[in-house]
């Protein structure tokens, strides 16, 4: 069973993204800011993280920059409702693997989920 850290400013979000996790037999952790996403990746050392882009204070952006800087070495899905291509480029650069939008897809979320952590059973 793996890790997962849901990393949303949104109550609700993080809900749903949880809620898929735990249906692949996952553990899911939460973070509702991008410095407390950081900080509970480093002690908790998830397996994947969702990561919301649009956070006030600390975003996603940030995060996806110091976690290179920092060497946190977790694939990071960006969770986001920009469908602009430069959004999708400026997240994959700092080292996000894959960029999904909202309303979160449950298909596209398992099947990211299976990719990366493989299948339960």
């Amino acid at each position: 069973m793996g890790m997962i850290l849901v990393c949303d400013d949104s109550l609700f979000q993080r809900r749903i993204l949880t809620s898929i996790v735990k249906k692949n037999g996952h553990t899911p952790l939460e973070a509702t800011n991008g410095q407390e996403c950081l900080e509970i990746a480093k002690i908790n050392k998830p397996d994947l993280i969702f990561l919301d882009l649009l956070m006030p204070d600390y975003d996603g952006f940030s995060v996806l920059k110091d976690a290179g800087e920092q060497g946190l070495d977790v694939p990071i899905i960006v969770i986001t409702a920009d469908i602009q291509d430069i959004t999708r480029d400026d997240c994959l650069k700092p080292g996000a693997r894959a960029f999904l939008n909202k309303p979160v897809d449950h298909d596209e979320a398992d099947a990211v989920i299976r990719e990366y952590l493989g299948t339960q059973g």
